[in-house]
């Protein structure tokens, strides 16, 4: 019980700082930190308390938004799921340059799900999309991932969340 406590102020305030971030850069200086907080949680406690995690975080945004609520609860329930998928093959526990590895790919498949689901009565342009949405969202992710993970596991550490 005490984990899951622990992951949904984690998640409540990893979109507070998301929602920060976004009122103060805009869409291309806003790291996507939920999708980091699903793979943490992953990586670190298994697919269980990953699941959760999508579910807080994809609540979380879903009634802050505009889509179909249940949009983002699918889309970060796809990313725990690939995040696991990842790890199982490429994933190499410790090693900084397989977490970076972990963080690209399942962001864009975020980002291919996200874009299959928002435009599904619109003609799809992903060459469009991939230009202005997913490139600086990838690349701040990319660059927040390692002191994203390196706080969360002094946090974690802190609530001794792992037996």
């Amino acid at each position: 019980m005490k984990r899951v406590a622990v992951i949904a102020v984690v998640s409540y305030l990893a979109f507070a700082l998301e929602f920060l971030l976004y009122n103060f850069w805009g869409e291309w200086g806003k790291p996507e930190l939920l999708i980091l907080v699903v793979i943490f949680f992953n990586l670190y406690l298994g697919i269980r308390f990953s699941i959760i995690a999508a579910v807080f975080c994809g609540i979380f945004k879903d009634a802050s938004g505009v889509a179909p609520f249940g949009t983002y609860i699918l889309v970060y329930i796809a990313a725990a799921y690939f995040t696991t998928l990842v790890r199982r093959y490429l994933y190499q526990p410790g090693s900084r340059f397989s977490r970076i590895v972990v963080v690209f790919l399942v962001v864009v498949g975020c980002f291919i799900v996200q874009a299959i689901l928002t435009n599904m009565n619109h003609e799809l342009r992903l060459g469009g999309q991939w230009v202005y949405l997913l490139a600086p969202q990838l690349l701040t992710t990319m660059i927040a991932a390692t002191y994203v993970f390196s706080q969360l596991k002094n946090l974690s550490n802190l609530f001794s969340l792992k037996n």
